[in-house]
């Protein structure tokens, strides 16, 4: 009798890891995002209308759109790559929902590409851009928020990514409002 309890439960734990795998590779379905060198230009004239505005007196709010963002992200990725040990981070995506935004980061681990989306809200905190992360998925598998908090936290507190986030002297906050990114002047 033991022996065929543990020989289902031995079953039950290899249906169970085989599922979890197979969440965690699944690509998520992600709306298609138009990429484009307009869309990037439009992102760095933002930019620079911004500061602009800032050194003239007059700050005005920029709006960036998900197209905009994601064509600079793009631009940085293809430029840059990351790499690291066993992992290479590939590509972001990023999309905004009413005030919350989702980052898809396609990570390729020993040859697999690996899908993890962080959703949260975006706020600034002595001059660094700060990601409150309240949803995340690993592929379609949802994962606890608090079982990657010390690990994001840790990541996101590192001296070389400080920098990293650190924004200019002229933009006060930032946040995800009607769908948009605001950039708002100090």
């Amino acid at each position: 009798m033991a022996k065929k309890i543990y020989k289902v439960i031995s079953w039950i734990l290899l249906i169970l890891t085989v599922i979890s795998l197979w969440l965690v590779v699944r690509k998520p379905s992600l709306p298609e995002m138009e990429v484009s060198p307009e869309a990037r230009q439009s992102f760095d004239r933002k930019l620079n209308l911004l500061a602009a505005s800032q050194q003239q007196g007059s700050p005005a709010e920029i709006h960036i759109t998900e197209a905009e963002l994601n064509s600079k992200l793009n631009e940085m990725f293809r430029d840059s790559g990351s790499t690291g040990g066993l992992s290479t981070l590939r590509a972001v995506t990023t999309r905004f929902e009413g005030e919350k935004v989702f980052a898809t980061l396609t990570i390729e681990v020993i040859g697999l590409d690996v899908y993890v989306t962080l959703a949260g809200k975006l706020g600034v905190h002595d001059q660094i851009l700060q990601f409150t992360t309240t949803d995340v998925r690993m592929g379609s598998m949802p994962v606890p928020a608090a079982a990657v908090e010390s690990v994001l936290s840790e990541r996101m507190n590192s001296r070389e990514m400080r920098e990293v986030l650190r924004l200019p002297d002229y933009i006060k906050d930032v946040r995800v409002e009607n769908s948009e990114l605001l950039l708002e002047p100090q």
